[in-house]
């Protein structure tokens, strides 16, 4: 069916490209078509400047939030919000650079192993109680030679003082935990015996 079809249109096709269109009718299919060569020149245009401001807007805000975000650091570190341990290193107003990093550090560690305990809180309640007790009674003693620090003239004992206090709450915490593991683990040996 298609092989006379092929056959045909073989034969004659001098016959189908021997006519040829008016210039006439391409003028009039020209201009019965919209113009897009300027839409879409400007549609590009404006594609490219709405792309623009938004890079820049982006730009202008990530460049907004990094210089606030860097505003407000230093303010933190300026004032010395509550709490904070470099609060404490600005106020204790140390004249040895290598006392205020020995207690930044020691504030800083005890930090992390409160956190690490805090964590044991619902697990054992009491002996958590008991441990925070510990913790208090090192910690207002060192509270203490911080208050006597702005009013005694020999700084260097005091700050000793309250370094050794620090090392003794790191250690105390220290055991706490050692004592918390080895709990853990003697009541996952008798789980294992039942």
């Amino acid at each position: 069916m298609s092989d006379p079809l092929k056959n045909f249109i073989e034969n004659n096709r001098d016959a189908f490209d021997s006519e040829r269109p008016g210039s006439t009718i391409f003028r009039r299919i020209e201009e019965q078509l919209p113009d897009y060569s300027t839409k879409k020149k400007h549609n590009w245009w404006s594609y490219r400047r709405v792309a623009i401001m938004t890079g820049v807007l982006l730009a202008s805000a990530v460049f907004y939030i990094l210089l606030e975000k860097n505003k407000t650091g230093s303010q933190a570190l300026d004032t010395g919000q509550p709490g904070s341990q470099t609060e404490e290193i600005i106020t204790l107003d140390i004249g040895d650079p290598v006392y205020a990093k020995q207690i930044y550090y020691f504030r800083e560690l005890i930090g992390l192993k409160q956190s690490e305990l805090k964590q044991l809180q619902k697990e054992y309640p009491q002996l958590y109680q008991q441990f925070v007790g510990d913790i208090n009674e090192l910690d207002s003693s060192y509270q203490s030679l911080k208050i006597k620090l702005a009013a005694n003239p020999n700084r260097e004992m005091l700050l000793e003082a309250m370094i050794q206090n620090l090392q003794l709450q790191s250690e105390l915490l220290n055991r706490q935990l050692t004592i918390i593991k080895e709990i853990k683990q003697k009541s996952k040996s008798y789980e294992k015996t039942i």
